[in-house]
């Protein structure tokens, strides 16, 4: 019989899920947001006339569509007990942790703050969730199991 799954499994999937909806609402607005944000990357930059303007919006959307397509396939491995994919998606969120805080340096608009912020948070709460000793646990017993899978 397959164990019962223990609420910080369960916490994981939706902290992680609640990740992905936070980082969708950033990249959809950085398509009202563009003027903003080019502002934002031009402050204190004595180079912006020699370089390039990074083109913002479509970066955004195909990198979380991207991400968000891998931690949808990594969710279905997780939630069938694949330890592995336990492991990737820590490591993608907290890849995307990093790159939040490499966002928060800039002088971003105040809607933009606030997301990066909440989306530290939920980071934070999802890794922990995911290395949560109920969690490792979860997946050294009966999951793993060849038995619990058929």
């Amino acid at each position: 019989m397959r164990p019962q799954r223990p609420a910080t499994v369960t916490a994981s999937i939706w902290l992680t899920v609640a990740v992905m909806a936070v980082s969708g609402i950033s990249a959809l607005l950085t398509v009202p947001y563009k003027d903003e944000l080019i502002s934002a990357w031009r402050a204190g930059r004595p180079d912006t006339s020699s370089v390039e303007q990074p083109a913002f919006v479509p970066v955004a959307l195909v990198m979380f569509v991207v991400v968000a397509m891998l931690t949808a396939v990594l969710l279905m491995f997780f939630r069938e007990g694949h330890n592995w994919a336990r492991l990737l998606i820590i490591s993608t969120i907290l890849l995307l942790g990093i790159a939040t805080l490499a966002v928060l340096r800039t002088e971003l608009p105040t809607l933009f703050l606030v997301l990066c912020w909440g989306a530290v948070v939920l980071d934070l709460a999802a890794v922990g969730c995911l290395m949560h000793k109920d969690t490792r646990t979860w997946f050294r017993t009966g999951v793993a199991e060849p038995a619990a899978r058929s």
